[in-house]
């Protein structure tokens, strides 16, 4: 049996969604990209040498590395809860999951959520999407990690 592919962990931007006012309503819902994570300091190397052993190759490992991402090729975007759009609850709902080797979404988890019709929201807009999954140098499907946000804002 060979070993478990190794898993692949990719954070996607949150898709956007607007919903067009015609005249003066209540506020609308949209769904808005979270600003993208800066990169920390640098990391100074101790002053000296540094000796490192060579890593060793293991051809198992190689051979289910993920070479090519999962690529979204069919998206459902969330509905935006109504009792929440009147009472005017916002906020950034952060899923988890596993992109299966039909490309299909696995094992959705909800890693943070403002309230849980906005988290099921999120969850069962995924359950439609559809992914090219990962695949490995020999072209083999292999399951891959992603994360990936959902932000829920209220237009004015």
């Amino acid at each position: 049996m060979p070993p478990p592919s190794k898993v692949v962990e990719k954070a996607l931007p949150a898709p956007e969604v607007f919903v067009p006012v015609a005249a003066p309503q209540p506020p609308q819902p949209m769904i808005e990209p979270p600003p993208l994570p800066l990169a920390g300091p640098p990391m100074a190397l101790p002053p000296g040498p540094t000796l490192m052993a060579a890593p060793r190759a293991d051809p198992r490992v190689a051979a289910d590395a993920v070479v090519t991402e999962p690529v979204i090729r069919q998206r459902r975007y969330p509905s935006y809860p109504s009792a929440l759009v009147e009472e005017g609850i916002e906020g950034l709902v952060v899923t988890a999951f596993f992109v299966g080797v039909d490309g299909r979404p696995e094992d959705i988890r909800v890693e943070r959520s403002p309230h849980p019709l906005l988290s099921q929201a999120a969850t069962d807009s995924l359950k439609g999407w559809h992914f090219d999954p990962a695949r490995t140098a020999d072209g083999r499907a292999v399951r891959a990690r992603m994360r990936l946000p959902f932000r829920f804002k209220l237009v004015e």
